[in-house]
């Protein structure tokens, strides 16, 4: 049977789409945000996460490496980055949980038993499933098995995607999906490459697609000071959504919750600072004067 890497599965989630939802999340993502607030789900392989503040110094994990990538000091573990092969030995014994593996491999049926504990709520509340990441497109034919699993089920299905996937995988994803969480992060290819690492000539592409369909589309900003909230960039946004007379863009501000992980995945964390209040008032004033209404999320 197919197989993908799940990261996390989110049950009773009400951030994520509309009503109750579980949203599932596929570990990859083709783009390397500088802000990225998840980096655990970058990469499509298991990950071991290493909490140093949550360790106890009991010295079972440096026990149990295979790769010889764990030992003490000073009354902590300590691991060596070059060695350690994310087997997640060292993870199984520790009983302070400073040790985290994040990705495993499941398959469609696994994923599909999950999210069929709540179908009662998704009913009730009109939610449903709603498939992120990462990037979940990047999933390919698990992704797809999965979109079609849950629209069968009779659930409402909704993709939270960057839109960095071949055409012909996301018109069929637009297809089978009821709403996508569409992300605009910039509109200048070569900006948008400084700050994801890919230009956005298949991303503008495919939410043309999107936006020229039947299928719901909320378009999502992570707004970041100095790196994509410009006049420019704004501007250029209102001219390319006026097209498809588009108006309304959920914008998500700048925010920290993601640093620990970085620590933890012995990554350095990224140089992005918060707004003021202030701040942010005068870049919801940028969207208004072209004619943007901007949502909270």
């Amino acid at each position: 049977m197919t197989q993908g890497m799940i990261y996390n599965i989110q049950r009773m989630s009400v951030h994520d789409g509309p009503g109750l939802r579980t949203t599932v999340f596929l570990k990859g993502c083709p783009l390397r945000c500088l802000w990225c607030s998840n980096p655990e789900s970058q990469k499509t392989a298991p990950q071991m996460l290493y909490f140093d503040e949550l360790c106890t110094g009991c010295g079972a994990c440096a026990a149990v490496c295979p790769a010889g990538a764990v030992s003490m000091s000073g009354g902590r573990s300590v691991r060596d980055l070059e060695k350690c092969t994310h087997c997640g030995a060292c993870a199984a014994v520790c009983s302070a949980n400073a040790r985290e593996m994040t990705g495993r491999l499941m398959t469609v049926a696994e994923v599909m038993d999950i999210v069929r504990k709540d179908e009662l709520f998704y009913f009730n509340s009109g939610g449903g499933v709603t498939f992120g990441g990462g990037e979940p497109t990047a999933g390919g034919a698990f992704f797809l098995e999965l979109l079609e699993a849950a629209k069968n089920a009779g659930y409402h299905v909704t993709v939270d995607t960057c839109g960095y996937c071949p055409e012909e995988r996301f018109d069929r994803t637009i297809e089978l999906a009821d709403l996508l969480l569409f992300d605009c992060k910039h509109m200048d290819p070569q900006e948008h490459r400084t700050l994801t690492g890919v230009d956005n000539a298949v991303i503008l592409r495919n939410m043309r697609a999107a936006l020229g369909s039947g299928t719901e589309v909320r378009i999502r900003m992570p707004l970041m000071p100095g790196l994509n909230d410009s006049e420019d960039n704004i501007a250029a946004m209102a001219a390319f959504f006026a097209e498809s007379g588009r108006k309304t863009i959920e914008v998500m501000p700048c925010h920290a919750f993601g640093k620990s992980k970085y620590a933890a995945l012995g990554k350095p964390v990224p140089a992005v600072a918060q707004y003021t209040p202030q701040q942010l008032d005068a870049v919801l004033q940028r969207f208004a004067r072209h004619g943007l209404e901007t949502v909270m999320v």
